[in-house]
C-alpha cells in the first residue's frame, strides 16, 4: 500500500475535497485553479444530509458555498468518474446548481453563480485533447478565438472546467504554477513518497496530513480498500472497453480496405497481403460486393 491514498477513489476525493476539517486543502486547490480571476478565501459545506445521502453517487460533492475576497460567492459542484454521456450529467448538475436555489413568492431571480469543476482521471473525446478546458454561456454569432475583443458573455452564473489528468505530463522539476504542482501531486499522489512543495504552502501540508494512509483509522483503512478495489476494477474495466474499441476499428478498417481494394479488382492473394484478412474473409467480402453491384 503506498504512502498516500489515491483522490480518484470516491474515499480519497470526500476524504481530501469534501469535509469540513480539510477545507484549506480545497481553497489552496480552487486558488491555484482561479488564479488571477479571483481569491476564495472560505467555503462552507451545506446540506450536510444530503452530502451524506449522496455519497455513493459516483464522486459529486453537492452544495459548497465559496466565498471570494470581494464578497462574491459561488456554488461549487465537483465531480471525478467517467460514465455515459459524462458531458450531459455535468451540465446537469451544474444547472442543478441553479434551480436549487429558486424560492417560492416574489423572487428576482438573483442567484449565486455555480462552478462546476471535474477532476477527470479520463479522457473525453469531446474536450479535444486540451488538458484544461473552460465552458460558459457565449454568443457563438461572435465569439471568435482570433478576435477576443468580440466575445460577448450572456452570464457569468454558469460555468464547467474540466481536467483530463491523463494529458498532463509535467514532471516534478517542470511544474511552474501552482496549478502544475496541485495537478501533478494529485495525478501521482498514490505513488509518492513525499509531498513536494510543502514548505511553500500550507494547503500542502494538510494534504501530506489528510492524505496520508498511515492517519487512518482501521475503520476508514477498510472503506478506502473497498474503494481502491471499486476503482482499480472500473479503470480495468474501462481499458479493456477502450481496447476493444480500438481492436474493432482496426478490423473496421481492414474490412474497409479490403472493399476498396475488391472495388478496384485487385486479387484476392493481394488484398490478403495487404489487409492481414484470411482467404475465407476476403471471399466472403467479395460475394457481399458481388450482390451489391
Amino acid at each position: 500500500m503506498g504512502m498516500f491514498i489515491n483522490p480518484f477513489t470516491d474515499f480519497g476525493f470526500k476524504r481530501l475535497f469534501g469535509q469540513e476539517d480539510s477545507k484549506i486543502i480545497l481553497i489552496g486547490f480552487l486558488n491555484a485553479l482561479f488564479e488571477g480571476e479571483f481569491v476564495v478565501i472560505d467555503l462552507v459545506y451545506r446540506d450536510k444530509e444530503q452530502l451524506r445521502e449522496r455519497a455513493g453517487e459516483r464522486g459529486v460533492i453537492f452544495d459548497i458555498y465559496c466565498t471570494t475576497e470581494d464578497g462574491e460567492r459561488f456554488i461549487l459542484e465537483m465531480q471525478n468518474k467517467s460514465q455515459r454521456h459524462f458531458e450531459d450529467r455535468a451540465l446537469y448538475y451544474a444547472a442543478h446548481g441553479i434551480v436549487r436555489q429558486g424560492i417560492s413568492g416574489d423572487w428576482d431571480y438573483d442567484y449565486s453563480a455555480v462552478f462546476g469543476i471535474f477532476l477527470m482521471n479520463f479522457t473525453h473525446e469531446v474536450l479535444l485533447g486540451e488538458f484544461r478546458s473552460d465552458f460558459g454561456i457565449r454568443n457563438l454569432r461572435t465569439d471568435r478565438p482570433e478576435d477576443p475583443s468580440r466575445v460577448q458573455v450572456l452570464t457569468r452564473k454558469l460555468r464547467m472546467t474540466f481536467l483530463q489528468m491523463p494529458l498532463f505530463d509535467k514532471a516534478e522539476g517542470d511544474c511552474e504554477t501552482d496549478l502544475d504542482k496541485w495537478t501533478y501531486i494529485l495525478k501521482n499522489m498514490e505513488t509518492l513518497k513525499k509531498i513536494p512543495w510543502q514548505a511553500e504552502k500550507e494547503a500542502f501540508e494538510a494534504l501530506a496530513q489528510v492524505g496520508s494512509y498511515e492517519a487512518l483509522s482501521e475503520e476508514e483503512r477498510n472503506r478506502y480498500d473497498d474503494a481502491l478495489r471499486n476503482y482499480r476494477d472500473s479503470v480495468a474495466v474501462c481499458e479493456a472497453a477502450k481496447e476493444e474499441g480500438r481492436e474493432e476499428g482496426r478490423e473496421n478498417e481492414k474490412l474497409r480496405m479490403a472493399q476498396s481494394l475488391i472495388k478496384a479488382g485487385l486479387s484476392t492473394e493481394f488484398i490478403m497481403q495487404h489487409t492481414e484478412l484470411s482467404l475465407a474473409e476476403v471471399e466472403k467480402l467479395r460475394s457481399c460486393c458481388e450482390d451489391l453491384q
